[in-house]
Formats: C-alpha cells, sequence, structure tokens
C-alpha cells in the first residue's frame, strides 16, 4: 500500500483555500481522503480519475472548487492511461487535434481558477472533442 499527500489549492465561496489530500493505492483499488479545515472526505474506487470524479460530486454540492488538472474542463483520461498507474493520468484535450503523448498530465497537478470546470462540463468538452475529431 502507497500513501502520497499532497497540498492542493480550492476556491470555497470565493476565496482561495489550502487542503490537503492524502492518495492511498492499494493491490486492486484506491482512495482519496480530502481534508479541508474541518470537512473530511473519504472515496475509494478502480481508479484516481474516477475516484477523484466522486470526490467531486460532493465538492460541487458544497461549491468547493478543487484546483487540480484533474478538474479541468479540458482534461480527461483514455481508457489505456486509467488503466497504466492506476488512473492518475489523463489528457490535455483540444479540439480537432489527436490526443498526444506531449499533452498527458497528472492529474492532482495544480491548475487555475480559468482552467476549472465542473464534472458536467468536463463530460461535455470531452464529448464535443471526440465529435471534433470527425469521425
Amino acid at each position: 500500500m502507497e500513501k502520497e499527500i499532497l497540498k492542493i489549492l480550492c476556491v470555497e465561496q470565493y476565496q482561495e483555500k489550502s487542503a490537503s489530500i492524502e492518495l492511498i493505492e492499494k493491490d486492486d483499488s484506491v482512495e482519496i481522503e480530502f481534508l479541508l479545515e474541518k470537512l473530511m472526505l473519504r472515496k475509494d474506487g478502480d481508479n484516481f480519475f474516477e475516484t477523484l470524479t466522486e470526490l467531486r460530486k460532493d465538492l460541487e454540492k458544497r461549491d468547493i472548487k478543487l484546483l487540480c488538472k484533474g478538474c479541468c474542463k479540458n482534461v480527461y483520461p483514455s481508457g489505456m492511461l486509467l488503466g497504466m498507474g492506476a488512473g492518475r493520468k489523463a489528457y490535455t484535450l483540444t479540439y480537432g487535434e489527436q490526443a498526444k503523448k506531449s499533452s498527458i498530465v497528472d492529474i492532482f497537478d495544480s491548475c487555475l481558477l480559468e482552467e476549472y470546470g465542473n464534472i458536467e462540463q468536463q463530460v461535455e468538452f470531452f464529448e464535443n472533442w471526440i465529435n471534433s475529431l470527425g469521425r
């Protein structure tokens, strides 16, 4: 079992705050523990991207925006990336362009508030990106 603790910025009620995320990688699952002041949330799943999405569902209900690449509107993993490294990597997507190896990011790297998108916006961007490839 591997553990890693990261400091991550988030925005709550228009205020930037520092949160802590503990990533736990087990043999066949992962766990994310989120801590912001007195709020503690724990989610587990098959890979980090899907588990991050489950955590975001709770955070969005509380109007908390997590400022990491996995929450960017134009970042989404492929099936292959989900299977590698417990799903910590994803592509930064550009309309009309195939996903490139050079556009792979760690979903827990920081991002700007302007890059943030809620789950619905992220899925919509991904679907529009697929359509933009002209298949």
